[in-house]
C-alpha cells in the first residue's frame, strides 16, 4: 500500500522529529506552573484506596509519581495529531498516543500500565451504557441504509434530488441545507445526510472530503445555536446553573437567546459554507481534492483509507427493480420524527418526575422537555438521549423491512441478509471510535485542559479576556476531542470570574455573554475538526471519507473562521463596536477572500 511508503521516507520521519521537538520545546520553556496530582502524596493514596478492590491498590501503586495539569499532558492529543499529518495512518496515530498516554499515567512498567491503561481507558468507557448505545444506534442505521438501498429507495431519492440540484452548485447547497432537517442533533444530521448524499455527490464529482466538510460544519453549528436541539439544551443547563449560582437572576435560555447574536463562529462558519458552495470557489487542501474529483472523477485519493460502510455492488438494486424514492423518504424521515418526539417524551417524564408538565403544542414547553433530557453533565445527556436514537433507527429499519417485502421487492431473507450486511463494515468505525473515547479520558486523567485554562494567565486585560477564552474554549475541545466537555469544564469557572471582575452589573452585560458565546463557539471548533472527537469521525464514516484527508481539508476553512471570528467578533464587541461591524465586515472579506485567494475547481 502506500501509505505504508510514508513511513519509508526519511524527510518525514525528520520533519515528525523536528516538528515534535520544536513544539514541545516551547511547550517546557512556557511558564505554566503545574498542578500537583491529589495522588502526588503516596500516604493519600493509601488512604483513599486502602480498602479498595485489586484494581485500586494496583492504581493508587502506579499513579504515585503522575503529574497532573502539567504540559506533558498535551503529548497524547499532539502525537495523535502530528503522527496522522506526516504519515497518514489514523490507527497508528491513535495507538501511539494511547500507550504515551498510558506511560504518563501509570508508569514505565509495561505489564501494570497496559492493564490499567486498557481497564481504565477503553474498557470502562466501551462497556459503559451511552457508548454501547452509539454502536448499537450505529449498526442499526446502517442497516436501515443497506435496506432502503437494496430496494432502489435511496437511489430514486437521488434522482429526485437531482431534479432540484442542478450541477456541483446546486448539489453542494442541497446537502448544506439537508443539515437544517436535523438541526436537533449533530449524531443524526451527520449519519443521516452523509449517508443519503453520498451517492448524488458522486454523481456529480463532489469529492468525499468535501461532502464531509458540508456535512460536518452545517451539523455542529446548526445544532449549536438551534434554539431546539440537544446542544443548546445542555448549553443552557450549564449556563443557567452558574448564572444562578453568582445571583444572577436569568434562566438558562435567557440567557441562549442574549448570547445567540454573539456566536460568531458557527454563524460565520455557516456563512462560509454557503459562499464557498454558491461561488464554486475553494482554497487549499480542499480546492486540491476538488480538482482531482472533478477532473478526473476520482471522488477519492488513491490512498484513501475507509473507516466505515462504502457504496458497492452489493448495495445496489438488482435489475428490474424500480427507483422510488417514498422506500427511502418514509423510513429517513420515521427516524426523525422518532427521535424529535422521542426526545420529547424522555424530557416529559424528567418534568412529570418533578411535578411539572408540557404540551407539544407550546414552543416554550419544548425548550423545557429538551432541557429536561439534556439536564447534568455530558454523559448524563447521552444516557438519556441515545436510546432514542437507537430507538428511532431500529423503528426506520423496521419500516423500511416491513416496505420492503409488503411490496415484494425482495425476498424476506433477501431483505434480511441486505439489513444485516452493512454491520461488518463497521468494525474499523468502532475501533477508532473507542481509540477517540481513549484519548479524551487520557487527556481528562492527566488534566489537558486545566493546563489550558492555566495558559490564560491571571494577567488578562479585562478586553481581551472573551478573545482568550475563546482560543482556550477552542484549543482545550480540540486537544480533548469533546465540546461538549470543554463547556463543561470551562463554564463554572467563567462566569463566576466575569462576576467577580464586576462585569456585570445589571447595564454592562456585553462581557459577560460575549465570553460565554466564547466558551460555546470555541468549543464547537474542537468538536468539528479534532482529529480525535467522534462527530469529526462520525462526518467520516456517514461520508465515505478517509478521516485524515477530511480533517485535513477542512481545517484550514475553520481555521480562517475562527481568525474571523476572534478579531471581529469577539475582540472588537469588547472594545465597544457593534456587533453589526462583524455582521458586515465577516461576509465582506470571507468573498474576498474567496475571489482573491480561491478559485473554481478545474474541469
Amino acid at each position: 500500500m502506500e501509505t505504508l511508503s510514508y513511513w519509508k521516507r526519511p524527510e518525514r520521519w525528520l520533519a515528525f522529529f523536528l516538528t515534535f521537538l520544536g513544539v514541545c520545546s516551547f511547550l517546557a520553556i512556557i511558564q505554566v506552573r503545574p498542578n500537583a496530582s491529589v495522588f502526588d502524596e503516596p500516604e493519600v493514596a493509601d488512604v483513599i484506596f486502602e480498602k479498595g478492590s485489586f484494581i485500586d491498590n494496583l492504581r493508587a501503586g502506579a499513579i504515585a509519581d503522575r503529574l497532573h495539569g502539567h504540559w506533558t499532558s498535551l503529548l497524547p492529543p499532539l502525537l495523535a495529531v502530528i503522527v496522522a499529518s506526516y504519515f497518514r495512518s489514523l490507527v497508528a496515530a491513535l495507538m501511539v498516543a494511547f500507550f504515551t498516554g498510558a506511560v504518563l499515567s501509570y508508569g514505565t512498567n509495561p505489564i501494570t500500565t497496559t492493564f490499567l491503561a486498557f481497564h481504565d481507558f477503553i474498557y470502562l468507557n466501551t462497556v459503559s451504557p451511552p457508548r454501547l448505545y452509539l454502536f448499537l444506534f450505529l449498526f442499526t442505521l446502517i442497516g436501515m441504509v443497506y435496506v432502503i438501498s437494496r430496494n432502489g429507495g435511496l437511489k430514486g431519492l437521488v434522482d429526485l434530488f437531482g431534479r432540484f440540484a442542478k450541477g456541483r452548485k446546486g448539489t453542494q447547497s442541497l446537502i448544506a441545507s439537508a443539515g437544517v432537517l436535523a438541526f436537533f442533533d449533530d449524531y443524526v444530521s451527520t449519519i443521516l445526510v452523509g449517508s443519503a448524499m453520498r451517492r448524488l455527490s458522486d454523481y456529480w464529482r463532489l469529492s468525499r472530503e468535501k461532502l464531509a466538510f458540508l456535512v460536518d460544519s452545517t451539523a455542529v453549528p446548526l445544532s449549536a445555536i438551534a434554539l431546539i436541539s440537544t446542544w443548546t439544551a445542555l448549553n443552557a443547563t450549564l449556563t443557567g446553573e452558574e448564572i444562578s449560582n453568582v445571583g444572577i437572576e436569568m434562566g438558562g435560555y435567557e440567557a441562549m437567546l442574549h448570547v445567540l447574536p454573539m456566536r460568531f463562529y458557527c454563524i460565520g462558519l455557516l456563512f462560509f459554507v454557503f459562499a464557498s458552495t454558491i461561488t464554486g470557489r475553494d482554497f487549499g487542501a480542499m480546492l486540491v481534492a476538488e480538482d482531482r474529483a472533478l477532473s478526473t472523477g476520482k471522488v477519492k485519493d488513491d490512498n484513501h483509507q475507509m473507516i466505515g460502510f462504502e457504496s458497492s455492488s452489493g448495495m445496489d438494486p438488482d435489475e428490474g427493480i424500480s427507483s422510488n424514492w417514498i422506500n427511502a423518504a418514509i423510513p429517513l424521515i420515521v427516524v426523525l420524527l422518532f427521535t424529535l418526539f422521542g426526545i420529547f417524551i424522555v424530557g416529559l417524564f424528567e418534568l412529570r418526575a418533578t411535578g411539572e408538565g408540557a404540551s407539544v403544542f407550546s414552543l416554550e414547553d419544548w425548550k423545557s422537555t429538551f432541557s429536561a433530557a439534556s439536564s447534568g453533565v455530558d454523559s448524563a445527556i447521552d444516557s438519556k438521549v441515545l436510546p432514542v436514537f437507537f430507538l428511532a433507527s431500529v423503528v426506520g429499519g423496521v419500516v423500511a423491512i416491513g416496505m420492503t417485502i409488503k411490496q415484494r421487492i425482495l425476498s424476506p431473507s433477501e431483505t434480511c441478509k441486505s439489513y444485516i450486511k452493512g454491520m461488518p463494515t463497521m468494525w474499523m468505525a468502532i475501533f477508532i471510535l473507542v481509540m477517540t473515547w481513549a484519548m479524551q479520558a487520557i487527556c481528562e486523567t492527566l488534566g489537558t485542559g486545566e493546563y489550558l485554562i492555566a495558559l490564560l494567565g491571571d494577567n488578562t486585560s479585562i478586553w481581551t479576556l472573551p478573545l482568550f477564552v475563546f482560543i482556550i474554549s477552542a484549543g482545550m475541545s480540540f486537544a480533548i476531542g469533546s465540546g461538549k466537555g470543554a463547556i463543561a469544564i470551562l463554564m463554572p469557572i467563567v462566569v463566576p470570574l466575569i462576576f467577580d471582575l464586576s462585569l456585570y452589573n445589571g447595564g454592562s452585560e456585553v462581557i459577560l455573554f460575549l465570553t460565554i458565546a466564547a466558551v460555546l463557539d470555541g468549543a464547537v471548533f474542537g468538536d468539528h475538526c479534532s482529529p480525535i472527537s467522534d462527530t469529526t469521525v462520525l462526518a467520516s464514516i456517514a461520508s465515505g471519507c478517509d478521516h485524515i484527508a477530511h480533517v485535513n481539508t477542512q481545517i484550514l476553512y475553520a481555521i480562517f473562521t475562527m481568525g474571523m471570528a476572534a478579531v471581529l467578533g469577539y475582540l472588537s464587541v469588547a472594545r465597544d463596536l457593534p456587533i453589526w461591524f462583524f455582521y458586515t465586515t465577516f461576509p465582506a472579506l470571507t468573498l474576498l477572500i474567496l475571489f482573491v485567494i480561491g478559485r473554481k475547481p478545474k474541469e
